[in-house]
């Protein structure tokens, strides 16, 4: 588990280390709250997240009642942090004393689980240019981040962009937006096949993409994102996880006269990327250099290929990864390390704790 305070400590180096290089930072929590102050969006937001938890009727209006009796800002704070039994029974004990939901469960248990994960903020949405795609995450635990941030963004006026179909699982660290018109879909752990096609349909027939690769990810633990592999560090640059991304399957995904998701594999993937990127070619620096021993595999464990632009040929980079560091200043690319002791227990870097809601217009 980690240390809690020091990993706050870690998260508030991370964001002023962005404030510093001229990011306007926008915390979840802020985001929350002012959605959550909106008449028609607040009530609503809260009610589904609850309704998700499948509590009965009493609980769940108690649960309800809590949230809605405190201001905007604190309604954020329960809706991120859980409320216990414990803390359900002072405000509403006949409800909590009566309900089989709650007897059989601790007082320190969770009625409404806190969002533990929603630290990690790139993968509960997606924005692409001025749209933006509210995901169904594959853990159970992590689909009322979807929810609120789908809220949240269309209460701020942010346009959707519909994915139509059953619902697959999607999450934003398998979407990478390369370039003007060009989208990486990631196809693993949490993004299945069929997800990818519905959102290579949704981005072409939008017009929001031109291309669409989708990337099949080995089924190893530290490949659970497409993020963990290959994150981009400037227009034509690449930072990869060399052995992991080499035991990738590359296909791209079009659309037929009838509208139908074609998928065709990619011999050369790299060659085609350049090509639907309007480029001559496609750099990769290999996160672990020329190592595929131990420090490689253990700076893949801690996100090492999980860097963060800032701007071009600047990245934000976990400082434990040192190996990768230095292959990245040794490339020319311009490396802010930020702490990482106990962010990194998470199981994600610097790109997964970020969710870009506008970009330079070069780049969107």
């Amino acid at each position: 588990m980690p240390w809690v305070q020091r990993a706050q400590a870690e998260h508030d180096a991370f964001t002023d280390l962005l404030r510093s290089h001229g990011v306007d930072v926008v915390e979840l929590e802020s985001v929350l709250a002012a959605a959550l102050a909106e008449p028609g969006a607040g009530p609503p937001m809260a009610r589904a997240v609850v309704a998700a938890q499948r509590l009965g009727p009493p609980v769940a209006a108690a649960v309800d009642a809590m949230c809605q009796a405190v201001p905007p800002r604190d309604r954020a704070g329960l809706l991120l942090a859980g409320i216990t039994v414990r803390e359900l029974a002072e405000e509403h004990p006949r409800a909590v004393a009566a309900s089989l939901s709650t007897l059989t469960r601790s007082p320190d248990a969770f009625v409404l689980p806190p969002l533990v994960n929603s630290l990690f903020v790139r993968d509960s949405s997606s924005w692409l240019g001025r749209r933006h795609i509210a995901h169904p995450m594959a853990s159970t635990a992590r689909r009322a981040e979807g929810l609120l941030l789908g809220t949240a963004a269309r209460a701020a006026g942010a346009h959707p962009l519909a994915v139509p179909g059953p619902g697959e699982p999607v999450e934003g660290g398998d979407v990478l937006l390369a370039g003007p018109g060009c989208v990486l879909v990631g196809v693993g752990q949490r993004t299945t096949a069929a997800a990818a096609e519905q959102l290579a349909r949704a981005l072409l027939t939008s017009g929001q993409a031109r291309h669409v690769f989708a990337v099949l990810l080995p089924r190893a633990r530290q490949c659970m994102h497409l993020d963990t592999v290959l994150t981009m560090v400037d227009g034509d640059t690449f930072l990869a996880s060399g052995p992991h991304l080499s035991a990738c399957r590359w296909f791209t995904l079009r659309l037929d006269r009838d509208g139908a998701v074609v998928a065709t594999s990619v011999d050369d993937p790299l060659t085609g990327l350049a090509r639907s990127l309007g480029l001559p070619a496609v750099r990769l620096i290999a996160a672990g250099g020329e190592r595929t021993g131990v420090a490689a595999e253990r700076e893949q464990w801690s996100d090492a290929a999980n860097v963060l632009a800032v701007r071009p040929r600047t990245v934000i980079a976990y400082d434990r990864n040192v190996v990768a560091n230095d292959q990245l200043a040794a490339a020319g690319i311009e490396v802010l390390t930020t702490p990482s002791a106990e962010l990194v227990r998470g199981r994600g870097g610097p790109h997964c704790l970020s969710c870009p809601l506008l970009r330079d217009p070069q780049e969107a």
